[in-house]
């Protein structure tokens, strides 16, 4: 058995439980017993955990970081760092301008000057200092001469395929041919029903929940899931959630974020590997049961595991809470 701690709440009760058994206490192994677990270590597992704030400080420290994986030519870390010095930066600082400053420095080494155009813009919106105006302002002219010279990249942050082969006529995203299956041992899956051939798109559908994992929380957008070549905004009011655009970051905040922002770290606590897609999903049908915990409660605890074909959806006519409730239906696998 490896004994290795996890860094999460998780790993730490799993740590408790295997040292109870090493001990040859009577463990009960139900749901019911780890469930009382949980509650009874509450007080180190949630309520015990720091949650971070934004605080310049901080911003800087994490700039500084970036900063010299700048200079060692490590642009993807630096970003990476520049990005969290953004999330920590407080707002109206001019921590917050100059993140966006330094990143627009990676973006014109790499040849990205449409980015590097567009974060000298968020610099400039954000209070950069007077004093370094003129730095900036020359990296703009030199931005528009590359870009006048023809080598512009012209990015389109998440290019689509779409699908190349006939659709399902109620479902749009899905190639004609595609079907469901249920296995015992795995659950369920997609299967062909036709020939399909090499290069055939048979799926092309958009992400309505996405789940960063810690490792990936200051890399991609917390709602849609895309890089946006790591060009992306913090949330104004937390530290653990960024975000491609405006509109992603108002569409996550209108479906889950408005009840996770300012617990990102104790809901990270709380999860195997920091990936919380469990309490995620479950704030999403919360709001697409307008908040009513209760009928959510009670349709969830009916319907569970009672088994549904989701490609049966009429997607022509999308309607996010049927989508959720077929969703929700889903027969868990069954090993032997």
């Amino acid at each position: 058995m490896d004994n290795t701690k996890q860094d999460n709440a998780i790993g730490t009760m799993m740590d408790r439980l295997l040292d109870l058994v090493r001990k040859d206490l009577q463990v009960k192994t139900t749901m019911a017993a780890f469930r009382d677990f949980v509650l009874e270590q509450d007080e180190e597992l949630l309520s015990n955990v720091e949650e971070p704030v934004k605080g310049n400080a901080k911003a800087a420290h994490f700039r500084q970081q970036g900063n010299h994986f700048y200079l060692a030519k490590r642009y993807e870390k630096a970003l990476e760092k520049y990005n969290e010095s953004i999330c920590y930066a407080e707002a109206g600082s001019d921590q917050l301008a100059m993140g966006y400053a330094n990143r627009s420095a990676i973006y014109f080494e790499q040849g990205e000057y449409e980015f590097a155009l567009l974060n000298i813009r968020f610099a400039r919106n954000h209070n950069y200092p007077e004093k370094l105006r003129e730095k900036l302002d020359m990296r703009e002219k030199n931005c528009r001469l590359k870009i006048d010279e023809g080598l512009a990249k012209d990015n389109v942050p998440c290019p689509r395929l779409g699908i190349n082969v006939e659709v399902n006529p109620k479902i749009p995203c899905l190639a004609k041919g595609i079907g469901m299956k249920q296995y015992s041992a795995s659950g369920r899956g997609l299967v062909a029903e036709r020939n399909f051939k090499t290069g055939d798109v048979i799926l092309d559908e958009k992400t309505v929940i996405s789940v960063m994992g810690s490792p990936f929380k200051f890399l991609y957008c917390s709602h849609c899931g895309i890089s946006n070549q790591h060009s992306l905004i913090p949330c104004p009011n937390c530290v653990m959630y960024m975000y491609c655009s405006e509109e992603c970051l108002a569409e996550d905040k209108r479906l889950t974020h408005r009840f996770e922002c300012g617990f990102g770290a104790q809901s990270e606590n709380i999860t195997f590997n920091g990936s919380n897609i469990a309490p995620k999903l479950f704030l999403y049908g919360l709001t697409l049961f307008n908040d009513d915990m209760e009928q959510m409660m009670k349709y969830c605890e009916k319907f569970a595991n009672t088994g549904a074909n989701p490609l049966t959806l009429d997607y022509t006519k999308y309607d996010p809470l049927e989508e959720f409730k077929m969703l929700h239906k889903a027969k868990l696998p069954r090993t032997p």
